[in-house]
């Protein structure tokens, strides 16, 4: 973008931050230029007038919580849920209460600034409590509300006549005060002899008090009094309590309605979410990276393009996840309200994958050794972005599923700390795809998937070296019928099995191994807690400590196995690609002695790569055919060289 065109409220906060900062204007201009090719629109907006200046911290949260809410209720699909509808729906309900809470407390926090007087919040809270009284009123028995409002008056009246009287010390006050007294002693008279429209009397109480207060305080404190509001009413639509069931009696169509009602409110308030914030990106782009980038974008303005675009999406995930936890002792509706983030985050990793890493973005790079480095490192990030998505989906099911709440503080601690170091380590290859001193300086700490998977590997080894012994000990104890030793040698079992399930190396693991992992230890657990038949208990324990060990061992050794097969097709790989590009400059006989040995190489890749054989045969028949072989030979060599880029990057 130009700098003569006309910036946006977002870039102009971004121009105040690096001003605030002290900046140039080069990097002035390299912020601005980052969100443009980022193509970091706000996650949410507005449909109707400019987006509000941020005020308060507490307001800029409960902007920022409602937006990823609703968000999260744009995505929202129902037969998605399976076993978890009934979490699901808790994880609804607390993010409306936690919504509700937020609004209220920023109310509270907005009438105790400087300057505020106590009686404009004793006004407000008066006006908002008669309004409330007004919509149950007019139901034709006017006993209820009577009584109603005689506890109202009892617990009340002290703040009707603490706002009076400082009506009274202000400049014309005083016939306001006046004007409370007499609509007071009306709707007392009404109540008292059943006369007239008392809920006509309880509004005009209402507008009477609201009018005292001044137009600025009103015109902060409406737009919380609308969302908590909303939010408790739309809290009250979610349940249907006649509908107990499986669900936990969650009225599912209700959530479209809650969804269009929080739209709504979004629109008219003008609020909006932007999807990675000016400090964050700053505060993330050191000088040394600003500075390299200014030289990328000199050299080669396509990689800026592309470099600028994966580093925004990758900050934009971490300014989601530095908002979130941690949940260790939260409490149980911060917890489930926490849901709805995840699964935002959870779709943004596929929008990533999707649009930030396609490879129609590399087209157009220099030639050179960078342009290499970035192509596999783009194949890498595809397939680490898709992981995380789908460990994020699992991880979440899982716990959701359990219905244990502190399993899920676990799981979100856990992942929150997984995701927050793929993406600070995918910046870090970003960044080292340029310069490998640059990022070894600025980020150190990064580890590549070869050392997450050296990690998980230990761990494993660990648990499995710990429950080698125990299981003898068990098998001894069991035989001999000594039934106190094998209790605790199976509490001691247990005690490690769930220290792993804790540990944050539990979520590397794939899938399907993780989750039966997560059933053996789960079922060991409830085996052991306060069985009825406690001998039988102790036997199916370690009958399940048993079972726990062999799948501890198959999975050690297909990991193990797995380090030296990636190195085999590797070689594989290589070679074939060289005899490849060999192959397209030689002629006569050297020609078919390349292609008989091309052949013989590259097949042995069909076993693990069905692609490679797919590709391989339909040269051989253009090459038999003798028809334009290079049509065929070229995808066959772009293929291994994605194949070799791919395996290397698993290697690290």
């Amino acid at each position: 973008m130009s700098p003569q065109t006309t910036p946006s409220p977002r870039l102009d906060r971004a121009r105040q931050l690096v001003q605030e900062k002290g900046l140039s204007k080069e990097d002035l201009v390299l912020l601005e230029e980052i969100l443009q090719a980022g193509e970091l629109d706000p996650l949410l907006d507005a449909q109707s007038g400019p987006p509000e200046p941020p005020g308060t911290r507490s307001l800029m949260e409960l902007r920022r919580n409602l937006g990823l809410f609703l968000a999260f209720l744009g995505q929202f699909n129902p037969r998605r849920l399976g076993e978890a509808r009934a979490a699901m729906g808790l994880a609804i309900e607390h993010g409306l209460a936690r919504l509700g809470s937020q609004a209220k407390a920023c109310h509270r926090e907005l009438l105790q600034e400087p300057g505020t007087a106590p009686w404009i919040g004793q006004a407000l809270d008066l006006v908002a409590s008669l309004r409330a009284m007004a919509l149950s009123a007019g139901s034709g028995d006017p006993l209820p509300l009577r009584r109603d409002w005689a506890a109202f008056l009892t617990d009340h009246g002290e703040d009707f006549r603490e706002v009076a009287l400082a009506l009274s010390g202000l400049e014309g006050g005083e016939a306001l005060a006046a004007r409370l007294h007499s609509q007071l002693k009306t709707l007392n008279r009404n109540l008292r002899n059943a006369e007239g429209r008392s809920e006509d009397s309880l509004r005009k109480l209402a507008d009477l008090l609201e009018s005292a207060t001044p137009l600025e305080t009103r015109r902060k404190v409406e737009p919380l009094l609308l969302v908590e509001h909303v939010a408790t009413n739309l809290r009250l639509s979610l349940r249907r309590p006649l509908e107990k069931g499986m669900d936990g009696g969650i009225h599912w169509p209700a959530v479209a309605q809650i969804h269009g009602s929080l739209q709504w409110l979004w629109n008219n308030l003008g609020w909006q979410l932007p999807r990675v914030e000016a400090k964050d990106l700053q505060r993330a782009l050191p000088r040394e990276v600003r500075k390299l980038l200014q030289q990328i974008k000199k050299e080669d303005p396509a990689a800026f393009r592309v470099l600028a675009k994966a580093l925004g999406g990758h900050l934009a995930i971490m300014g989601l996840l530095e908002g979130l936890g941690p949940f260790t002792h939260a409490t149980e509706e911060a917890r489930y309200a926490a849901v709805a983030p995840f699964l935002v985050i959870e779709a943004e990793l596929g929008r990533m994958a999707e649009h930030t890493y396609g490879p129609d973005l590399l087209t157009g790079l220099k030639p050179g050794p960078e342009a290499q480095r970035l192509r596999g490192l783009f194949r890498q990030a595809v397939l680490s972005q898709r992981q995380d998505q789908s460990t994020v989906r699992a991880l979440l099911q899982q716990s959701l599923i359990a219905g244990d709440t502190d399993q899920l503080a676990l799981g979100l601690d856990n992942l929150r700390t997984l995701l927050m170091t793929h993406q600070r380590n995918q910046v870090g290859d970003l960044v080292g795809v340029f310069s490998p001193a640059l990022r070894q300086r600025l980020y150190p700490e990064s580890v590549s998937l070869a050392d997450e998977g050296d990690r998980l590997r230990q761990r494993l080894h660990r648990l499995y070296e710990a429950l080698t012994p125990l299981q003898n000990q068990l098998q001894l104890h069991l035989e001999l019928q000594d039934w106190p030793r094998l209790a605790l040698g199976l509490a001691h079992a247990q005690q490690q099995a769930s220290a792993f399930r804790r540990s944050p190396e539990f979520p590397l693991i794939r899938p399907g191994d993780r989750e039966e992992a997560d059933r053996l230890i789960q079922l060991l657990a409830r085996t052991l807690d306060a069985p009825q038949d406690v001998r039988q208990a102790l036997v199916e324990g370690t009958d399940l400590v048993a079972e726990l060990l062999r799948f501890l061992e198959l999975l050690l050794l297909r990991i193990n196995a797995r380090a030296p097969l990636i190195r085999h097709d590797l070689d594989i790989a290589r070679g074939a690609l060289e005899l490849a590009q060999q192959l397209k400059a030689a002629t006569g006989p050297e020609r078919s002695r390349l292609a008989q040995k091309l052949l013989q190489t590259a097949k042995r890749l069909g076993v693990r790569d069905p692609q490679s054989l797919v590709l391989l045969k339909r040269w051989v028949r253009a090459e038999r055919g003798q028809r334009d072989q290079l049509a065929t030979l070229d995808p066959l060599a772009s293929h291994l060289d994605r194949l070799g880029a791919r395996l290397d990057a698993a290697l690290g």
